[in-house]
């Protein structure tokens, strides 16, 4: 089909309640560039196919424009992105966030392959998706580090979505010397991701949930002061006991307790203390834990250490290898802990579904400012869209199936809630 048959004789008309969404972001524009801006989200939403800009305009029915117009809008226009995401972060928390609750937020790093050497920012990168067929993690792209809020909605009880409120663009040493440019590691870009939640959210208790490749010193000892932090633990790590109370003695009184052995010997040292604790109601995992401290991460701060592992059962007569977790919060159960790093996975399904229908790896931009504004943007379409869903509440969305749905009988539980709803 050529691409004047593909092109409607009428603009796309977006429905009043996308329209009260897209409102909020009408502050940072101006009038030209804000239609510019809802004519490319309407592109991104309806596009079949590749989510390039060229393919975004067709789809969203524009005749009469010139494309070079809405290519523009990444590349040269004034606005800010960190207005958009400001907007959206605030929006989901006050709609999906009960009123006085912890937001639970995600931060991750994953992978946009790329061709081309002209990329701003391209370069080797860690890509561990999963592969059908074994192979080199290393591919030619680039690396954005993400922050999602976590959240529930009600017409799915028990299930947690990830919806983005932030993004950076990684670059490894070597770029940024050519480019020069300063040099920014994961952790870093996430603690400036953070402060900038902390201050778009400044009544709120935030929670941060990553993986063991952000415990990092230059992240956990600067975050904000009301901020904790959920965590996998190095089995290697280097604790030390809490410093005991201090005594009559003279001199300065000690910060720091006795070395204590590492992770996986100081819990191959006691077998005897794993306790078998039932986590979210399902599985039985053997536990134990203590209160340290991780000099080198967290500083003089105490964390609440959590050691799992999967106990014995038929086909397996010796328990798995344990795993490592970690809590800034002390008031939390090891069974809370767990739980918590479990809402991590969201993120990760993120990543998946925006790859798979977003276009995540499509936009075929090279300059800088292109290059920063294009992928976020299709980031930011995505969570506005899963916004606008899960904010709605209406009891004939559930008629929809989710890429989670198994159970054949969990349709008409969700039909029988729904139908409770209206009532």
């Amino acid at each position: 089909m050529e691409s004047k048959e593909a092109v409607r004789d009428y603009p796309i008309i977006l429905p009043v309640s996308v329209n009260g969404i897209m409102a909020l972001f009408a502050t940072a524009f101006s009038s030209p560039t804000l239609a510019v801006f809802v004519t490319l989200f309407a592109g991104a939403v309806l596009v079949r196919g590749r989510h390039t800009v060229t393919r975004m305009i067709v789809a969203a029915g524009i005749r009469v424009a010139h494309h070079a117009r809405f290519h523009r809008f990444f590349s040269d226009a004034r606005w800010e992105m960190a207005e958009l995401w400001k907007a959206l972060a605030v929006a989901v928390v006050k709609a999906l966030v009960c009123a006085g609750g912890t937001v639970w937020v995600a931060v991750d790093e994953t992978a946009q392959r790329k061709t081309g050497s002209k990329i701003h920012g391209v370069g080797m990168v860690f890509d561990n998706r999963p592969k059908a067929r074994k192979g080199d993690d290393l591919v030619w792209g680039l690396t954005w580090v993400v922050a999602s809020v976590i959240v529930q909605a009600p017409l799915w009880p028990g299930r947690l979505f990830a919806i983005p409120v932030s993004m950076r663009l990684y670059r490894n040493k070597r770029t940024c010397c050519r480019e020069r440019m300063q040099f920014k590691t994961k952790p870093q870009l996430a603690l400036e991701m953070l402060n900038e939640i902390a201050l778009w959210l400044p009544d709120r208790r935030i929670r941060l949930h990553v993986d063991g490749a952000y415990a990092a010193g230059c992240l956990m000892k600067h975050r904000p002061a009301d901020m904790h932090a959920v965590g996998r633990l190095r089995a290697d790590a280097a604790l030390r006991a809490l410093p005991q109370q201090r005594t009559h003695r003279r001199g300065r009184p000690r910060v720091m307790g006795i070395r204590l052995p590492c992770p996986k010997d100081y819990v191959a040292s006691l077998p005897d203390r794993w306790r078998c604790v039932r986590v979210s109601g399902r599985r039985c995992y053997e536990m134990q834990w203590w209160i340290a401290q991780w000099p080198a991460v967290f500083g003089r701060d105490a964390i609440l250490v959590v050691a799992s592992r999967r106990r014995a059962r038929r086909g397996h007569p010796k328990p798995d290898k344990p795993q490592f977790f970690y809590s800034t919060d002390l008031s939390m159960t090891p069974e809370q802990v767990l739980e918590a790093y479990e809402r991590r996975w969201t993120i990760e399904r993120l990543f998946h579904d925006l790859k798979e229908r977003m276009g995540f790896e499509d936009p075929q931009c090279r300059t800088r400012q292109a290059v920063e504004r294009t992928t976020p943007f299709l980031v930011l379409v995505a969570g506005v869209v899963e916004y606008w869903f899960l904010s709605r509440s209406d009891p004939a969305l559930v008629a929809w199936q989710p890429r989670w749905h198994t159970k054949p009988g969990r349709l008409r539980q969700l039909q029988r809630y729904a139908g409770g709803l209206e009532t």
